[in-house]
């Protein structure tokens, strides 16, 4: 029985203190082995996550430009020889007018905000006409309110297009007046969601009525850019009416035309819709790309009209012959990693260290393939060290192309 009892009680025996604190301390260790790779992991993964994101969105905002830039002009190489590279607009839903800036391609337009500092603001416009691009000659036969009296390709006008009436020498201080109209109502049934017209067989109306509108399967809404008292100029004085023995004309740029501001706002690539949209207003820009940090562009031009570019420059464009000139546009786009990376040494960051050429790939300046004399063209030089505190703490990665603006090659 003795035995028995020595036996049960050394089978009862526990481990010491001594074992247990040995044996917190291996498990203790293992978790911080554990713990560091799985951090080094975790860290070369975000890294990798991050420079992919900065792969991802610089392509996105580029291939978007790009996309943009090609259709930059379209319907316009007619308008923009007139000397229309404002146009007037009324809005009726918020009862007030503007002049709009309207050429192709622009770079830092005037009258709109900067962006992100160093990086440039970049106006596209084109229309959406499926018809004909060149002007009709139109009459209205007592004021500008009146109906446009065409006897010209007038049934190719559909329900809810936009229309600029340009008459030379009629603008303020002898500048070509150019008008933003809405058609409600127009000569072919093809194009009035098969309603009988309404007005003459030569007529075009842009009253202030509903009307079907093929842009909204055929709904009945209000026009946005007609008034009916009459569209007032930038100095009060009602527009005036066109006259095409004085060359008087209409300009058909389609029910949907894109006249849009892209800037760099926040480190985000960012666009505002000049038709629907006050651009004047930050607040009206929406993000397109997320961690776009930089935007540059520059001009290609034509400067002897033989439809081939031969000048690289970024000389503000102040007239109709030098919107035409503008045949192709160089543009630059940096986007950034999500992720700080942490110093290699010391608590100042180090990953990036010029703020000129940000992108490890890069050994000169963006825009030196586009010109013989790069000097020439330092101001659309990249420029991170404002962008923020801590800018070298990131990656960046860069994305340039050449564009040509296709629909401007055609001259009238």
């Amino acid at each position: 029985m003795e035995t028995k009892r020595r036996i049960r009680a050394m089978g009862q025996r526990g481990f010491t203190l001594v074992e247990v604190m040995i044996g917190l301390l291996i498990g203790l260790v293992g978790i911080i082995v554990i713990m560091q790779t799985f951090a080094v992991s975790e860290g070369y993964k975000r890294t990798a996550t991050s420079g992919t994101d900065a792969q991802v969105n610089g392509s996105l905002a580029l291939y978007l430009l790009e996309r943009e830039i090609r259709l930059a002009g379209f319907g316009m190489n007619s308008l923009v020889p007139t000397g229309c590279t404002v146009v007037r607009i009324w809005n009726d839903k918020t009862g007030t007018g503007a002049d709009m800036r309207m050429v192709p391609f622009e770079i830092n337009p005037a009258g709109i905000p900067a962006g992100d500092p160093n990086t440039d603001v970049i106006l596209i416009a084109y229309g959406t006409s499926d018809n004909f691009v060149t002007g009709v000659p139109a009459n209205q036969v007592s004021n500008s309110s009146a109906n446009f009296v065409v006897d010209q390709n007038r049934t190719a006008f559909h329900q809810g297009d936009l229309v600029i009436a340009v008459q030379p020498g009629a603008g303020p201080g002898g500048s070509t007046s150019c008008v933003l109209n809405e058609l409600t109502g127009v000569p072919g049934t093809g194009g009035n969601c098969g309603s009988p017209p309404t007005g003459k067989s030569n007529e075009l109306i842009h009253n202030t009525g509903q009307y079907k509108n093929p842009n909204a399967n055929c709904q009945m809404v209000s026009p946005t850019y007609n008034n009916a008292s009459g569209i007032k100029d930038a100095n009060g004085n009602t527009v005036p009416a066109l006259d095409s023995t004085s060359g008087g004309q209409l300009f058909d740029i389609g029910a949907l035309p894109q006249i849009k501001i892209y800037a760099i706002r926040g480190g985000n690539l960012t666009v505002c819709d000049m038709l629907a949209q006050d651009c004047t207003n930050t607040a009206n820009y929406a993000i397109m790309v997320n961690d776009v940090v930089s935007m540059r562009a520059v001009y290609g031009k034509d400067t002897d009209a033989n439809g081939v570019v031969d000048s690289w420059d970024r000389n503000a464009i102040t007239n109709s012959t030098e919107a035409m000139s503008v045949l192709a546009a160089a543009v630059e786009i940096t986007s950034r990693s999500g992720v700080k990376e942490k110093p290699t040494a010391g608590p100042a960051c180090d990953t990036t260290a010029d703020a000129a050429r940000p992108d490890r790939g890069q050994t000169a300046d963006w825009y030196a393939d586009v010109d013989n004399q790069p000097a020439s063209l330092a101001a659309a030089q990249i420029d991170l060290s404002t962008v923020s505190a801590d800018w070298q703490c990131y990656r960046y990665k860069l994305f340039q192309t050449s564009v040509p603006l296709r629909n401007m090659i055609w001259r009238p």
